[in-house]
């Protein structure tokens, strides 16, 4: 899980948000907004808000509709949070890095879909989007991956108490449905490897429990 939390992230969305708020920024720290030259519409706004004397938040606006914002939150140099807003200007998702060094690679979404949170991950930092992180509260439920990196979910892995339980594959990389699984009791000790080569839905039993395979091992 590359996030200890969804709600903590979604918490921090809300709380550390810049978009067009900075318009209210105390005299101290003061917002210098940027005109399109043509049409005279606002398109950035720009603000100081640790008072430091650097700029270290823009916010990118057609007219009074935020897009996109950006922030250096920890003084570096470097853009660690990016927000996206909606068509009407609600905030959608928030970018961050798992490096703190200016890559975006992950993308929390702030409105819950299904009744489930989610995070995107490249996990290549490429910004090509392989991990879809779903969540029950604050906790992983579910996770779905792109492993060859051809835009196509071919890993579906469950868990349960945060313990993994099944993960399917679609061993063709084409079907984008699973054809194999393995399965894990509550502790995560593997149960045992089933196919399902019709892809009807019903698994048939491929061997017995007799080798066991810790919950993070990678599956080849």
């Amino acid at each position: 899980m590359h996030l200890s939390s969804w709600n903590r992230i979604v918490l921090a969305a809300a709380s550390a948000g810049f978009g067009v708020s900075c318009a209210a920024a105390p005299a101290t720290r003061p917002v210098t907004p940027s005109y399109d030259s043509f049409s005279g519409r606002l398109i950035q706004l720009s603000a100081d808000q640790d008072g430091d004397g650097r700029v270290d938040q823009w916010t990118y606006l057609d007219g009074t509709r935020p897009l996109r914002g950006e922030k250096d939150s920890d003084g570096d140099g470097r853009i660690d949070r990016w927000e996206y807003f909606g068509t009407d200007g609600e905030l959608v998702t928030v970018g961050t890095s798992t490096q703190t060094d200016g890559v975006e690679d992950t993308w929390t979404w702030v409105a819950r879909v299904n009744g489930e949170g989610r995070v995107d991950v490249s996990t290549a930092r490429d910004r090509h989007i392989d991990r879809h992180e779903y969540y029950a509260g604050d906790i992983l439920a579910r996770v779905e991956m792109d492993t060859n990196a051809d835009g196509r979910i071919d890993r579906w892995d469950r868990y349960e108490d945060r313990v993994l339980r099944e993960v399917q594959f679609d061993t063709t990389f084409q079907a984008v449905r699973a054809d194999r699984r393995l399965l894990y009791d509550p502790q995560g000790r593997f149960l045992a490897a089933e196919a399902d080569d019709d892809r009807d839905g019903r698994f048939e039993r491929l061997s017995p429990a007799t080798k066991v395979i810790p919950p993070g091992e990678p599956i080849k």
